[in-house]
């Protein structure tokens, strides 16, 4: 072979590596196009035509101050993260100043902006913690009802999802509390930010894939064990009680009582209500308990209660309400 042949050879080789190279660089080019149009989207869709960073003058009862705008509308879905989107601007309520008018006692509404404020600025060394201690005047409930009122339930007193069985490399985590398991795994929803709120009625909604699914409580302030190399659920052990989708049936301390046939697809949402007392399945009442019935299932030990869930598939939790 000449050295011209040899030479030409070698020079087609390098422009075909150096063409898909320029291949892969566009195709990376347009993802992050892509990706950029995508991130553009998602801040209008929640600021509107405004900036995140925008400082807004508020009238807090009376009391003026300044926060983020960003701040005010970090809890997605929350009435404040709609309120101050931008979008409404020009509608909210103002005093002669122009700042916005929020119809709170300064007192109340300041231990939630100071938690969001902090939030904005956490750092994993200094664990932040739910506001516990109110202004003089206000009680808890007063607090509860505001959070409430604002949506900013779930913001101020997080939950999230923590493995009590199974294995970490088979769950994928897709927020706080919305997971897909790809092998057997059961869930506890637990506090996050020491608040100490106990969750008395939640939801799930089953996502993708879902083969099996029991949806609980454990009923004992100490450790809940499944025996090793079992397939046993929430439910199926002693200071438990679910409602097995799978089998239709609802379990407790291991004892089944067989229900009507229950649905358990892609979209059905299953809600325990007063620690599992009612259990309703797209909406429909699917099984209670007598008062007495409940006394003996849960043993009057309510201040160990905590939802439990056991699932091979998708789901994510979509409501909790938490007692005051």
């Amino acid at each position: 072979m000449s050295m011209k042949s040899t030479y030409d050879d070698a020079l087609s080789a390098l422009t075909d590596v150096l063409s898909k190279r320029e291949k892969e660089l566009d195709a990376r080019e347009e993802k992050l196009r892509k990706a950029e149009e995508s991130f553009e989207v998602d801040r209008t869709t929640v600021y509107g035509d405004t900036n995140p960073m925008d400082v807004l003058h508020l009238n807090i009862g009376g009391t003026k101050t300044t926060v983020l705008r960003r701040t005010l509308a970090s809890v997605p879905g929350s009435m404040l993260a709609s309120k101050f989107s931008g979008r409404w601007d020009d509608g909210l309520e103002k005093d002669r100043d122009d700042n916005f008018f929020i119809d709170e006692e300064f007192s109340l509404f300041h231990p939630m902006l100071k938690y969001l404020r902090n939030k904005a600025h956490g750092i994993d060394r200094y664990p932040l913690n739910s506001p516990k201690r109110l202004g003089e005047g206000n009680t808890t409930q007063d607090f509860y009802r505001m959070v409430e009122y604002y949506g900013m339930t779930n913001g101020i007193y997080p939950m999230i999802l923590n493995i009590h069985t199974g294995s970490e490399d088979s769950v994928e985590y897709i927020g706080p509390k919305e997971v897909n398991a790809k092998e057997w795994t059961t869930f506890q929803l637990v506090v996050e930010g020491g608040h100490g709120r106990r969750v008395k009625s939640y939801e799930v909604r089953l996502g993708d894939d879902v083969k099996r699914i029991q949806i609980g409580w454990k009923t004992s302030n100490g450790a809940v064990t499944f025996n090793e190399g079992t397939s046993q659920g929430v439910g199926d052990v002693t200071h438990t009680h679910a409602l097995d989708l799978t089998r239709s049936t609802y379990l407790v301390n291991g004892n089944g009582n067989p229900i009507d046939r229950l649905e358990h697809k892609k979209g059905t949402t299953i809600r325990s209500e007063e620690y599992g007392k009612v259990w309703y399945v797209d909406g429909e009442i699917v099984c209670t308990s007598s008062e007495e019935k409940f006394e003996d299932i849960v043993a009057s030990l309510f201040y160990g209660m905590h939802p439990m869930i056991s699932i091979k598939g998708g789901m994510e939790i979509t409501s909790v309400v938490l007692e005051d």
